[in-house]
């Protein structure tokens, strides 16, 4: 599954399974892959950046470039420490994992910034290359969005490369409008919204 937004943008400036997304953004969704792979779905924690690092490492850099719009090899300290944070009116990060050998491995990671809390928050997905085309980063997103609806949040955006594709059919697929980037002619700005303004 390709993937998607920004996050060394943030350097620039920087179903039933959540029942209060005010209250802690409380996610946890556990489901079985076609291979029978149990996956679960959680919010980020600060002991966790261990497991994302080195799912970033692990990626090819062709889905580091489509996560981050650059093939970094890790995450910076600073922008490492943003994913484990879970605060649904502020920064909301989710890793999905599964067990390997007796161990913990994170396979996909997808979080929204709220900056612009309650108008609009940005977010972003990636999942890991041997756990593409599973449904996983789809499933992520719905749960960003639920917990981002609980929030009160009002709109949820990204950007997506124009030249991936796949990225661009899912959006189209989950209900997001995208737009010609106002910034960036390389890019494709996603956005969903969740409640009218004013009205979240």
């Amino acid at each position: 599954m390709p993937t998607l937004l920004p996050c060394l943008r943030a350097r620039r400036r920087l179903l039933p399974f959540w029942p209060d997304a005010r209250a802690g953004g409380q996610v946890h969704d556990n489901w079985r892959l076609r291979d029978g792979v149990t996956v679960r779905l959680r919010p980020a924690r600060p002991q966790d950046a261990g497991l994302i690092q080195a799912m970033i490492r692990r990626l090819s850099m062709e889905s580091r470039y489509h996560r981050f719009f650059y093939p970094l090899h890790e995450l910076p300290p600073e922008l490492l420490a943003r994913f484990t944070q879970a605060e649904p009116t502020r920064a909301m990060n989710l890793i999905a994992t599964v067990i390997e050998d007796g161990r913990e491995v994170a396979i996909g990671m997808a979080q929204y910034v709220a900056d612009g809390y309650p108008q609009h928050a940005d977010f972003a997905v990636v999942v890991s290359d041997e756990r593409q085309r599973n449904g996983i980063a789809t499933r992520m997103i719905r749960a960003l969005i639920r917990v981002a609806r609980g929030a009160g949040i009002e709109k949820i955006q990204g950007d997506v490369l124009a030249e991936n594709e796949p990225m661009r059919a899912l959006m189209m697929g989950m209900g997001f409008r995208l737009e010609r980037h106002p910034e960036d002619v390389l890019l494709r700005k996603a956005w969903k919204q969740l409640a009218p303004a004013g009205l979240a």
